[in-house]
Order: structure tokens, then C-alpha cells, then sequence
């Protein structure tokens, strides 16, 4: 009895708190445009303010026992990166960019290693603790947060040879950490330095090494295989996508059995799908879609983890160490690699500052050792939690400079914002329709029965004039509209796109430069002070199944009036006249 109250008042406790982040965290998200940074930054801005660090509302404890929406959050993550190497992309990549990104990788690890072991020798004066940590630090600094690089990328739309570079980087760079670091857990078990299972011997820690690598993309290869042969006989994609879900907590669940790492699996399952399915293009993009609210609670719960209270001046000393030593590493091996390999010299200047991130699979390193209660062991884990505050936060704003710097945000600086944008309604109008469709009468006069803002859609997605082509064409391609309209920065109506025109310059090699202004058309619309006669009118003397609505002075697009929403409204009419 007393254990189910125990579980009925933990429940009650960490559900609101975990609804309120989440309702917080899109708020700070939303405001984080008008500061002009990215998303990720303002999620785990949220989960450092209600974490111990702030208001304490959800302190570590209750962070970590939601670790399995994480865990879930983090599969399908990885099921994205892994969906990103496709076959199109494995072509555009080639052996060259694993070689260039590999000596980068290369000399941030030297790097790393040289400076902090040199640093945490002088500090802790104990060689042995400088040289465990420096070298498990070197492989976890590797990581670029996968998630935090991925959403900052796919909001401004970033493509070019340094995006391929970065993607390129995520993947080498994860299997390295995760198998690099593995590596030196187990060395360090087999020296009796961090404690090993009772009666594990060090041939049977090597052999379950191995194991969980191999072990580990087998399962994955399975599992993938698995998901594209169901492809074939599930013809709904929503249940499709429930049972993506599925399959990779599936995964995670084995691996806890089987001893094998979950995730290399959940990247696995996302390459072999991609690669093996006809559709495995459009799988990705379904998953890959439910981004915001995935990477959401990853970042609040990541950010309630860090507790900058506990912090003593020696472990502060060696924090900040070790996030300069980084920073240092993956900015001049980034040049140091270009000036040896002349075809990576011109992204050099940039692509260390694009691989700051640092949350992800550096968070996922942590939850494993964290368990382990030595000294290196826990001087580990607060410094990697302290610098993944500063690198969530530093990382995406240095990400985003370098895409726009390099070129690769195709368009003009108005891109930067969203290209696309909703129609928007007033809170009177929203309570019209509230009392409307809960057929709540009220008593209008009628010449308010014959206005047309009833029938008005405000679902209509907009482009703004100064959209590149490559983003016009991604939003025709990712969409499905009887027009698409253009407007300008205050949103007035300019025209539509010409589908037309928009096919034959997307063929040509150099259409970067070229805007939605050059390809919109005009189009007829009609004033949102129109009667309800003067639409029907229209429609009988044009062929437009959907026409924009405009204001009468502004010209700002407020939505759309279909033709079947009309003739319905029409018919309702002298329905209820005959009646009457």
C-alpha cells in the first residue's frame, strides 16, 4: 500500500512539472526569434532554469527518472542521423570528406589530450588522475551533439560542402566516442581503477567489448531490415511511424538484455531503412518531422542535469579548462587540417566553430559512468555536464554564424527568420468560431449574416518575397497547395509562385542569387469586406476553386475562401428557408 501512494505521489509531483517545462520551453523557444537564436539554445535555457541551477523545480532526481523519455528521444535522434546517409549523400561525401573530417577529428583529440592532462597535472598535482581523465575527455570532446547540430542546420535550411563535412563529422565522430571511450572504461576496469563486475575477468570485459560493437550493429542491421519489410505491408504511415517507435525502443530494450550499445542500434535501424526501402526517403522525413517536440524534452532534461551550485573552485578551474582546450582543439585543427588538404581549406575557417555543440551522445557517455563512484569517475561527469551548459548555449550561435558566413543559407538574410509564415486570426474571431461551431446562437443583424470572415482559412502558409529558390522549391516539394502565395516583409499579398517558372530554373546550375520575387505571378484576390454575394459572384465568372483574402487597405493576406465552402454555405441557406 505504501509503495503504490509512494508511486501515486511521485507521479503526481513530476508530471506538472514536466508539462510546465514543456509549455515553458516553447514560449522561450518562440522568443528566442525575436533575440535571433536558435531553439536549441532557449530548451536548455529552460531546463537550466527549472533545474537545480535555478528555481529547483526539477532537480536531478526528477530529471533522471524521465530519463526514459530521453533514452526514447535520443533513439530516434540517432534514427534520424543514420537516416541521413543515404545513398545520394554517400555519393556527395565520398572517401575525401572521411579523410578530411578524420584528421580534423584526429588533431582535436591530440589537442585536447595535450592541454588538459598538462592543466589537471598542475591543478590536482596527481599525474595518474590527470592522465584518466585527459585521455577520457579527449574521445568524449570528439562528440558534437548530434541533435543540438542537427536542428540548427535543418531551421535555416543550411546545404553546401560544409553541411556535408558537418554531417559527415557527426557520424565519424559519435562511432569514435562511443568505441573510444568504451574502450578506456574497460582498460580502466581491467586496472582495477574503476570497479569491474564480481567475478568479471579482463578477457571476458574485452570480449564483451567486442560484443557491444559488433553485437550492436547486427541487432541494428536486423532491426532495419525488419522496419522495411513491414514497410511493404503497413499501408498507413501514421502506424507505420508509431511502429518506427516501436522497433527502436524494441532495440533499446535488447541491448539492455543482450549487453549491447543502444545507441549504435537506433543508428543502425535509421541507415538500413533509409538505404533498403523505396521509400525509405520519405520514412526519414516522417520521423525527422517530429523534431521540435523530440529535441524539446531532450534539452529540458539535459539542461535540469547541470547544477552549477556544486561547484568547487579546483572543479570549476578544470571545467573551464577543458571548454577552452576544446574550443582551442576544434578551431586550429579545423585550420591545421586545411592547410594539409588544400580541397578542405576554404570550409577550415568555419567547420570548428560548427562542431561546438556538445550535448547528445557526451550526455549519453555520462549516464553510463555515472554509476561508477570513484574519484575520476565523478570529477568526469561534472566536468562534462558543466561544459555541455556552456556548449548548448555557445555551439548552436557559432553553428549559425559559420552557415550564414560560408554561403551555405541559400537566399537573403530574410531567410533567416521563417520564409513561411501562417495567417493569424484575433481572439474575437476565435471566439466567433468557438460559438459557431458549438452552434451557440447570438443575435447579428443581417447584414452580418451576408460577411465572409466565417468562411476565411487561415491555414494558408505564405513565402516571403526575398525566399531563395532552393527553399521555394523545397516548401512546393514538402507541400501540397491549389496556389502558393508570396508577400512581403508586413505580409501584404504580392502574387503566387509560378510553378512554371520555378521548374525551369531549378534546373539551371546557378539559381542561388535568384528570389521569389522573380518568379510570382499575379493572381486575383478578394477584400476581406467583401458580402457574401460578391464572393459568389466571382466564382461564377472564374475557374478558382481557392481565392486569397487580402485587407481592404493593407493588402496583408489574411487567408483563403474556397469554392465547395461557399456553394455548402449557399445551400444551407435555402435549405433553412424552405423549412422556415
Amino acid at each position: 500500500m505504501q509503495t503504490t501512494e509512494a508511486a501515486a505521489a511521485i507521479v503526481e509531483n513530476k508530471i506538472p512539472i514536466l508539462g510546465l517545462a514543456l509549455i515553458a520551453a516553447l514560449i522561450l523557444g518562440k522568443f528566442s526569434k525575436k533575440l535571433n537564436v536558435p531553439k536549441v539554445t532557449a530548451f536548455i535555457f529552460t531546463g537550466i532554469l527549472l533545474g537545480p541551477t535555478g528555481l529547483n523545480l526539477m532537480n536531478s532526481h526528477i530529471a533522471h527518472s524521465f530519463h526514459f523519455l530521453s533514452d526514447i528521444a535520443m533513439g530516434l535522434i540517432l534514427f534520424n542521423i543514420g537516416g541521413d546517409f543515404d545513398r545520394d549523400l554517400l555519393q556527395k561525401i565520398g572517401w575525401k570528406n572521411f579523410k578530411e573530417v578524420g584528421l580534423a577529428g584526429l588533431f582535436n583529440l591530440l589537442i585536447v589530450f595535450t592541454l588538459t592532462f598538462l592543466a589537471y597535472s598542475q591543478i590536482t598535482g596527481d599525474y595518474k588522475l590527470a592522465v584518466i581523465v585527459a585521455a577520457f575527455l579527449s574521445f568524449v570532446a570528439l562528440e558534437c551533439a548530434p541533435p543540438t547540430t542537427l536542428l540548427v542546420m535543418k531551421e535555416y535550411n543550411a546545404n553546401g560542402p560544409l553541411q556535408r563535412s558537418i554531417l559527415t563529422y557527426l557520424a565519424l565522430a559519435t562511432v569514435v566516442a562511443l568505441v573510444g571511450t568504451q574502450i578506456i572504461e574497460v582498460i580502466l576496469k581491467i586496472l582495477n581503477i574503476w570497479p569491474a563486475k564480481e567475478g568479471v575477468t579482463p578477457l571476458m570485459q574485452l570480449g564483451l567489448l567486442v560484443w557491444s560493437l559488433v553485437g550492436s550493429v547486427v541487432l541494428g542491421f536486423i532491426l532495419g531490415f525488419f522496419l522495411s519489410y513491414w514497410e511493404q505491408k503497413e499501408k498507413k504511415s501514421s502506424e507505420f511511424l508509431m511502429l518506427v517507435g516501436s522497433t527502436i525502443l524494441f532495440g533499446q530494450t535488447l541491448s539492455h538484455f543482450l549487453k549491447t550499445d543502444p545507441l549504435i542500434i537506433s543508428t543502425v535501424i535509421g541507415f538500413t531503412v533509409v538505404n533498403s526501402t523505396t521509400s525509405g526517403k520519405e520514412i526519414h522525413k516522417g520521423i525527422n518531422e517530429m523534431g521540435l517536440s523530440i529535441y524539446a524534452i531532450f534539452f529540458i532534461l539535459a539542461g535540469a542535469h547541470i547544477n552549477l551550485r556544486e561547484f568547487t573552485p579546483a572543479v570549476l578551474m578544470m571545467a573551464i579548462v577543458y571548454v577552452l582546450s576544446r574550443t582551442f582543439a576544434f578551431y586550429f585543427g579545423s585550420i591545421l587540417t586545411g592547410k594539409m588538404i588544400d580541397s578542405f581549406a576554404p570550409k577550415s575557417k568555419y567547420f570548428g566553430l560548427s562542431t561546438l555543440s556538445h550535448a547528445g551522445i557526451a550526455l549519453a557517455i555520462v549516464s553510463k559512468i555515472m554509476p561508477i563512484d570513484t574519484p575520476s569517475s565523478n570529477l568526469l561527469v561534472t566536468i562534462i555536464m558543466s561544459s555541455i551548459f556552456v556548449f548548448e548555449i555557445l555551439g548552436p550561435l557559432c553553428l549559425k554564424y559559420s552557415l550564414f558566413q560560408s554561403g551555405e543559407v541559400k537566399g537573403a538574410k530574410g531567410d533567416e527568420k521563417n520564409y513561411m509564415k501562417k495567417t493569424s486570426v484575433s481572439v474575437g474571431q476565435l471566439m466567433d468560431n468557438l460559438q459557431e461551431n458549438l452552434n451557440i446562437k447570438k443575435e447579428v443583424n443581417e447584414d452580418l449574416k451576408r460577411e465572409i470572415k466565417h468562411f476565411i482559412k487561415t491555414d494558408i502558409i505564405s513565402v516571403k518575397e526575398k525566399t531563395s529558390i532552393l527553399n521555394v522549391q523545397k516548401f512546393v516539394y514538402q507541400h501540397s497547395f491549389p496556389y502558393y502565395p508570396v508577400v512581403d516583409e508586413k505580409s501584404k499579398f504580392l502574387g503566387v509562385i509560378d510553378l512554371t517558372q520555378l521548374m525551369e530554373l531549378s534546373q539551371e546550375d546557378e539559381n542561388s542569387f535568384i528570389t521569389a520575387t522573380a518568379i510570382t505571378i499575379t493572381f486575383p484576390t478578394i477584400h476581406s469586406s467583401s458580402s457574401l454575394e460578391e464572393v459568389v459572384q466571382f466564382f461564377e465568372g472564374h475557374q478558382y476553386h481557392t481565392i486569397p483574402v487580402v485587407h481592404q487597405t493593407s493588402g496583408e493576406l489574411l487567408g483563403s475562401i474556397n469554392r465547395k465552402d461557399i456553394m455548402q454555405a449557399i445551400s444551407d441557406q435555402k435549405t433553412q428557408t424552405i423549412v422556415e
